[in-house]
C-alpha cells in the first residue's frame, strides 16, 4: 500500500478533479504489475496495473490487487473499474479507503463482494486521507482546497520599497512556485498585485497543468493592455467583480477574458467599492469542479481568505534577511503573528535555495 500511495503522488497536476490513485498487483508476495492515474480522462490506477500485468503475459486470476482508493462502479469518461478488477480474476481486494463521491460511496466495494472477490478496507488510511484531502473536501463541500502561498522577509515583510528590487524569495523558490501552480487549477490574486506587478502567473516549470488565472477586482481596474489580458488565448484568465455589467467587462469579453459576476463581502454593496466575496468564488469554482486553488496575494486577498477561515493550507517562503527599514505602509502578513491566531499544525520546513519554506495545513483541514 506505501507503494500505491507513492506512485498515486505521480498523478497530481494531471487527473484532477478526478483523484490521484495508485495500484499494484501482487500474487504470494511478489509484485506482478503497477499502475496510476496519469491523466484526467485516461485509464484509472486499477485498469493501469491489469493492463501492465497483461502485456507482460502475467496471469492476473486469484492475485490481490492493493489500491489507495475504492474502485469506482459507474461509467464516466472510462468504463467503472469495478469491471475492470472482475474480469482480470482478481480474488482480493486491499484499499486505503472508500470514495467520498457519492456515485461510489461503498458501491464499488459492494459490487466487489457481490462478485466473489475479497474487500479489505482502511490499510494506510491515515496516509490516503492526507494525500486526498483536496479531493475529499471538494466531494464533501462543493469548495476547493485553498493554499494561502506568500513570500516574506524574516520580519514579517511581503514586499520591498521601489530601490529594493521586486523579489523577496531566492530564484530557487520562484522555481517551486511554477511547481506549485502546476499541481492546482486556479491561481488566484487581487487587483492590486495586477497594478503593481503586471504578472503572468502561468506554469513555467515545464510539468503539470496550466492553471487559470483569477483576478479579484472589484470595480474592474484591471487594464486591457496587462499580460493577463493579452495573454487570454494561451489559457484561462477569469476576473472576478462586482461590477460586471459595463464598457469595461464588454471589452474584456472580446479580449477572451471571462468577466464573473459575484457578490461583495457582505452581500449589501452593489456599487463596486466592496471587495469580491471570497466564499462565493469558491462555490462557483466548486461547481466547476475545481480541486485545488492557490492563492498568491497580494496581502489583502490572503487576509480575506485568512480572516474568512477559508484557508486549508499555508505556504510561506521566508528569506533569511529582516527587512529592518522601509515605508511604514509596506504590507506585512508574518506567519509568527498569524501562528497564534490560527489552529495550525506543526510547520513541514523545506530549505529551498537560501529561503525556508514553512507548510502548515489548518486544524480543521
Amino acid at each position: 500500500m506505501s507503494l500505491a500511495l507513492e506512485l498515486a503522488e505521480a498523478g497530481a497536476g494531471y487527473v484532477e478533479p478526478n483523484p490521484t490513485v495508485g495500484a499494484v498487483i501482487v500474487r504470494d508476495g511478489v509484485e506482478l504489475a503497477r499502475g496510476w492515474h496519469r491523466a484526467f480522462g485516461g485509464p484509472h490506477a486499477e485498469v493501469e496495473a491489469i493492463s501492465a500485468a497483461a502485456d507482460h503475459g502475467l496471469d492476473t486470476r486469484g492475485a490481490t490487487l492493493y489500491v489507495t482508493l475504492e474502485p469506482c462502479c459507474h461509467h464516466g469518461k472510462t468504463p467503472p473499474c469495478t469491471e475492470a478488477v472482475i474480469a482480470a480474476g482478481i480474488a482480493r481486494v486491499v484499499a486505503a479507503m472508500e470514495d467520498p463521491d457519492v456515485r461510489v460511496a461503498g458501491r464499488g466495494f459492494a459490487a466487489l463482494r457481490a462478485a466473489g472477490i475479497e474487500v479489505i478496507q482502511g490499510v494506510c488510511a491515515p496516509q490516503a486521507h492526507k494525500l486526498l484531502a483536496a479531493y475529499i473536501k471538494l466531494r464533501v463541500t462543493g469548495r476547493p482546497w485553498v493554499a494561502c502561498k506568500w513570500a516574506q522577509t524574516s520580519d514579517g515583510a511581503i514586499a520591498l520599497p521601489p530601490q529594493a528590487g521586486r523579489w523577496i524569495s531566492s530564484q530557487e523558490s520562484r522555481d517551486y512556485v511554477h511547481r506549485l501552480r502546476g499541481w492546482h487549477q486556479g491561481v488566484c490574486v487581487g487587483i492590486g498585485t495586477v497594478l503593481a506587478d503586471d504578472p503572468l502567473l502561468t506554469n513555467r516549470g515545464g510539468t503539470g497543468r496550466q492553471p487559470a488565472r483569477i483576478v479579484l477586482d472589484s470595480s474592474l481596474r484591471i487594464p486591457l493592455e496587462c499580460r493577463l489580458v493579452r495573454s487570454a488565448g494561451q489559457s484561462t484568465v477569469i476576473v472576478a467583480t462586482t461590477a460586471p455589467a459595463c464598457d469595461k467587462a464588454d471589452r474584456l469579453r472580446l479580449l477572451g477574458v471571462e468577466v464573473l459576476p459575484l457578490p461583495p463581502i457582505g452581500g449589501k454593496n452593489q456599487t463596486g467599492a466592496a471587495g469580491v466575496d471570497p466564499a462565493a468564488l469558491l462555490e462557483e469554482l466548486g461547481r466547476r469542479q475545481f480541486t485545488r486553488l492557490l492563492v498568491e496575494g497580494g496581502a489583502k486577498v490572503l487576509k480575506a481568505f485568512l480572516d474568512a477561515d477559508l484557508a486549508d493550507e499555508l505556504l510561506v517562503f521566508v528569506c533569511p534577511s529582516p527587512l529592518k527599514k522601509g515605508p511604514a505602509d509596506l504590507p506585512h502578513l508574518d506567519i509568527g503573528e498569524i501562528e497564534k491566531s490560527l489552529h495550525l499544525s506543526a510547520p513541514v520546513r523545506r530549505t529551498i535555495g537560501p529561503d525556508t519554506l514553512l507548510r502548515y495545513v489548518l486544524s480543521r483541514s
